[in-house]
């Protein structure tokens, strides 16, 4: 991979020379690389275990478990619910 330097309209722009098929995923690491050293202790996995999913925590207190509170976060807590319920 080479990042290759240009002037246009008098502004510095760096594009990828990497063969097209691999050109999505170096634009995924690099996005990942530069959110984890931008907002380090943000980017983390769903705290369900079943998921493979990661999430981009942007509440105040970092505290957000799961990928989506709609989808995972509804599961867990229904299966807490659950559990609680029977014991």
């Amino acid at each position: 991979m080479v990042s290759v330097p240009a002037i246009e309209n008098g502004r510095l722009t760096w594009t990828l020379d990497v063969p097209p098929d691999r050109e999505l995923a170096v634009r995924a690491i690099l996005a990942w690389d530069r959110l984890a050293r931008q907002s380090p202790g943000r980017l983390r996995p769903c705290a369900n275990e079943e998921c493979r999913l990661f999430l981009i925590d942007r509440s105040k207190a970092n505290a957000a478990r799961w990928c989506s509170m709609a989808v995972c976060g509804n599961r867990m807590k229904a299966r807490r619910h659950y559990h609680r319920s029977r014991a």
